[in-house]
């Protein structure tokens, strides 16, 4: 069972019905396994893909945002190599809420931040930042 808990002082409450029933389906005395992850905010991915709109647009010939992400995520280092045929192909990793942490994501933020001010042009981060 995987269940939401938020921490209030030094103990874990559950925070949405699943996990209360959880809870209380317990034995006094039972012990559980918590695998501490910080969720990642929505908003920021959001903000990422509107960025990537933003200069799909201004491209000539125009392209679409999912074109612009795979290319900062390879320009950024966020991709796994796959040798095929005597050449490394590079394939871009998933920003997935499952596949990567918050500190991941802040991590690769600072990264693409740079790729876009260097490919693309700073005006798409304090357009963004104004916003």
């Amino acid at each position: 069972m995987s269940a939401w808990f938020h921490k209030k002082g030094m103990a874990l409450h559950p925070s949405d019905e699943a996990a209360l029933k959880g809870v209380m389906r317990m034995g006094d005395g039972e012990c559980v396994l918590v695998t501490v992850i910080r969720p990642r905010c929505a908003n920021e991915l959001r903000r990422y893909y509107a960025i990537c709109t933003a200069i799909g647009e201004n491209q000539d010939p125009p392209r679409d945002k999912d074109s612009i992400d795979c290319e900062l995520r390879i320009r950024s280092g966020h991709f796994d190599v796959m040798p095929i045929e005597g050449f490394e192909i590079r394939t871009p990793k998933r920003l997935a809420f499952d596949k990567m942490s918050q500190e991941q994501w802040e991590a690769y933020w600072t990264r693409v931040e740079a790729a876009i001010c260097e490919h693309f042009g700073p005006e798409y981060l304090a357009h963004e930042r104004a916003a």
